[in-house]
């Protein structure tokens, strides 16, 4: 049966018509002429994007279906477009999260994948380690009165217990090398001030946060982050206890160890991030000390110049001349020879000091190490003897929290736990043994350069650049985990240092009890970060105060 149109003649089909376009037409006035034809010239990638407003669950595409498929249907190439090839994934940089956000903006709660891992990392050691706290019900001001004395005892007991094994370790190590008695280090160790302090300290510490954290939980009725914030600032008067000198060293640890928590903060909310923060912080630390050591050596904690210079074994008279060179000022050849001679200086050493003006250039090698005239002899035997004096120390302090804070999870798996503790312990002393020797390194190479004439400059700002360069290669010797521990560490030093010279200058002034006021506002992040986000502080800060303090 044939179709015919309305005069009644049969319908004649219709050639189909292609579209023809010379190269010289653009795309733009063929868009202006038939928007329908514009279409047949999208690739093949193009229709296979999902437009919102035409799905089929839109009610646009539902009421105009014809249309479109009229629309297509007229646009049909000569020929079939030719497939192009799917699209290479990109990979997702450090920050492509963000174009995740709506609007661009971070969603309330969002954590990135590092926050989540150190999250779940957290509540797994909470998990595995079982650890008897000394509590009592917190209902009424009673039981919150109760509870933080409980706390309290458990507290000053552990930390108490804590320090003097750590000194009585310290000091069989004296007893070893035969500059002390047992009877005498035991009696320190055990019945000394320090010992009592720390953990009076503690203890006092513990009571207030405990006290004051749960008595706002039942004033308030809810638990969050401005109970331990409020509670944390109140018990940092428990520094008191402690001497001044203890009271700067703790106020720097832990206003750094804030610091600490509100970058990683930022850090889990994908808010910023800095790749290798940790080892770069280390350097510039290191830039600071290595300055202080050799150009203003009273700018740094009389203890740790003392570390410092028992480690890095160049006499302190031939730095103070090296010093007075930098500056300007003549040296005594005199007290250099009697100085090369008190160190079993070699007769070629000898020969070289002596023939030294009061006006030399630069203090040569022969007076920073005497014993050896080969430069390279000198660092190796540096090197040995770092290992070998460091390594009893490491070992003290990774093996006795250890012992009384890991007791359960030592016995539970000895071999794995001993091993990984004794190379970790190898490992942190190769690290300064690498320090030490990189350093002595740079020392030396800068004093040949300037002895063959290749450079006459010597500027007191080249041991900063030589401590920033050592800090920067020595700390990837350490394992990830450790360097941000050791940033913290020296970077304390380094503002102290920092701050002594600015001082000096009259560029800045001083604040009566700065540390006391540093170190209760530096507890009231920490704990606020306790409370409620645990995971954005160091590893070692939430150990220490979960086996110390315990929850609230």
């Amino acid at each position: 049966m044939s179709h015919h149109d309305q005069n009644g003649s049969p319908e004649q089909k219709q050639p189909r018509q292609y579209l023809t376009m010379s190269p010289s037409s653009s795309y733009a006035s063929l868009h202006d002429e038939s928007p329908s034809l514009a279409s047949s010239t999208y690739s093949a990638s193009d229709a296979e994007v999902e437009d919102p407003i035409m799905t089929k669950s839109s009610p646009l595409a539902q009421t105009t279906p014809s249309s479109t498929s009229s629309s297509s249907s007229s646009s049909t190439p000569s020929s079939s477009p030719s497939p192009s090839p799917s699209p290479t994934p990109k990979k997702k940089g450090r920050f492509s999260h963000k174009h995740e956000w709506p609007n661009g903006k971070r969603p309330r709660g969002f954590r990135t994948e590092e926050g989540k891992e150190a999250a779940e990392k957290s509540k797994n050691y909470k998990t595995g380690v079982s650890i008897p706290h000394l509590s009592a019900p917190c209902n009424t001001y009673e039981g919150v009165l109760k509870h933080a004395i409980l706390g309290a005892i458990r507290s000053g007991g552990v930390s108490y217990g804590l320090k003097a094994m750590v000194n009585l370790c310290l000091g069989l190590l004296k007893v070893m090398k035969g500059r002390g008695k047992f009877s005498q280090i035991f009696k320190d160790a055990f019945l000394g001030v320090d010992a009592i302090r720390f953990g009076a300290f503690f203890g006092a510490f513990s009571f207030l946060w405990k006290f004051v954290n749960n008595g706002l939980k039942l004033f308030r009725g809810k638990d969050d982050r401005i109970n331990g914030a409020i509670a944390g600032a109140i018990a940092g008067i428990a520094i008191l206890i402690e001497s001044h000198e203890r009271r700067v060293a703790f106020a720097q640890q832990m206003l750094t160890r804030a610091g600490q928590g509100v970058y990683n903060a930022g850090k889990f909310r994908g808010v910023f991030r800095l790749r290798h923060g940790d080892a770069l912080l280390f350097a510039l630390a290191c830039g600071q000390v290595t300055y202080a050591y050799a150009m203003q050596p009273e700018s740094i904690p009389p203890e740790y110049l003392k570390f410092m210079l028992t480690t890095a074994r160049v006499p302190a008279e031939a730095l103070a001349m090296n010093r007075a060179r930098v500056r300007g000022f003549p040296v005594d050849v005199n007290q250099l020879v009697e100085l090369v001679k008190r160190h079993r200086a070699s007769p070629k050493t000898l020969e070289e000091v002596s023939k030294l003006t009061e006006y030399a250039n630069i203090i040569p090698c022969s007076v920073l190490h005497p014993s050896y005239d080969s430069c390279s002899m000198n660092n190796i035997e540096r090197f040995y003897q770092v290992l070998k004096n460091i390594i009893p120390v490491y070992a003290t302090l990774n093996f006795v929290p250890l012992v009384v804070l890991r007791m359960k999870r030592l016995l539970a798996d000895p071999v794995n736990i001993l091993s990984k503790t004794s190379f970790n312990t190898f490992r942190s002393s190769l690290f300064l043994g690498v320090f030490v020797l990189f350093y002595q390194f740079q020392f030396c190479g800068h004093r040949k350069l300037f002895k063959n004439g290749w450079t006459n400059h010597h500027t007191k700002y080249i041991y900063w650049l030589f401590g920033v360069t050592t800090g920067g290669a020595s700390i990837m010797v350490e394992q990830e985990s450790r360097r941000a521990e050791l940033a913290l560490y020296v970077l304390p030093k380094a503002a102290e240092s920092l701050y002594k010279i600015l001082y000096q200058k009259n560029w800045v002034k001083g604040v009566k009890h700065w540390e006391v006021i540093m170190f209760s506002f530096a507890m009231s992040l920490i704990m606020s970060f306790y409370q409620q986000e645990e995971q954005v502080l160091s590893p070692f800060v939430t150990k220490l105060i979960y086996h110390i303090l315990g929850k609230n």
